[in-house]
């Protein structure tokens, strides 16, 4: 995916060229909230079925409310502004939705000088949000190699961890940097107890003795919408036991199976950890999870929850 240029951009409340989309320079400090959401392309609707719409949009304006970001209304802009945005493409394949707010100037993005005791941030903080989109590209099915990172995932008690931010994606980088040299492609980070959180860009499964596990979100977790599918499609469509638990680093390398999975990611096998195979490379289970969720995304099986999808524009 490129993420550093697309075709068009809904900015300022209409879809304008990328080139016309512009941040004053004083919001390079980072102070930004954002969500990703991915589009299935349906040719035969002619539409976009966009995933847990609903969800990503409460899922960004928690994030606003934990990092004191007043987004004044934005975010319900936000929703129309995906609508305008996918009614304008010429793409016709799956796509990616990029929505950001940001604070875009004011000392270290924090407070304005202006601000007194007592005063609302909302009154001073200069916001604005924008939607990009970006083609996605082909979906790639074989496993995926990891390595243990050597940086820890950020404590809770640091930064939050349960939503998205700019300035929690740039401690990740560290891990992705770091798989990159090692020739992996995903990093596995511990928290500070040495617990297994998530990768640098999705959340972490493991099979073993045909149960499934998964990190709670207190070991450092985002609040992932596609884990929640991946719980509630493990019950209720392939009767598994599902356990939210700490998982420690041995116990990865001697699981059954492993994968990850997130909107971008969707569902991925992982086939070595840190050169080490699961036990069963076939990964049976995690291959019928990520069909089942798939066939859901792009409407080959009912929704496994009524608003799973909304088809756009």
């Amino acid at each position: 995916m490129n993420e550093t240029h697309a075709p068009l951009v809904w900015w300022h409340g209409e879809v304008v060229p990328w080139d016309q989309a512009r941040i004053p320079v004083t919001a390079l400090r980072g102070l930004t909230v954002f969500d990703g959401l991915r589009a299935y392309w349906r040719p035969e609707q002619k539409r976009f079925a966009v995933v847990q719409v609903d969800g990503h949009l409460n899922r960004l304006r928690s994030a606003a409310e934990l990092l004191h970001v007043p987004e004044n209304g934005l975010i319900d802009q936000l929703d129309k502004g995906m609508a305008d945005l996918l009614a304008a493409t010429s793409f016709r394949e799956d796509v990616y939705l990029r929505l950001t707010v940001y604070i875009d100037s004011g000392r270290s993005n924090v407070y304005p000088d202006a601000l007194s005791p007592g005063q609302s941030l909302d009154e001073f903080a200069p916001m604005d949000s924008f939607i990009s989109l970006h083609q996605i590209g082909p979906r790639f099915d074989e496993p995926i190699s990891c390595v243990i990172s050597s940086w820890q995932r950020t404590q809770d008690t640091s930064f939050p961890v349960l939503v998205k931010t700019g300035a929690s994606y740039a401690a990740l980088r560290l891990g992705r940097v770091e798989a990159k040299k090692a020739g992996a492609d995903q990093a596995i980070l511990l928290n500070n107890r040495g617990m297994v959180a998530e990768t640098a860009e999705a959340v972490i499964f493991m099979v073993r003795h045909g149960r499934l596990y998964t990190p709670p979100l207190s070991d450092g977790v985002l609040d992932s919408l596609t884990r929640e599918t991946v719980i509630q499609l493990a019950r209720r469509e392939l009767a598994l036991t599902v356990e939210e638990c700490s998982i420690t680093r041995s116990e990865l390398y001697t699981a059954d199976e492993v994968f990850i999975c997130g909107t971008w990611e969707e569902i991925r096998v992982v086939g070595s950890i840190d050169g080490i195979q699961p036990r069963n490379p076939e990964a049976p289970i995690s291959h019928a999870l990520r069909q089942a969720y798939l066939d859901m995304c792009t409407g080959r099986r009912p929704p496994i929850e009524p608003d799973f999808v909304r088809l756009l524009p």
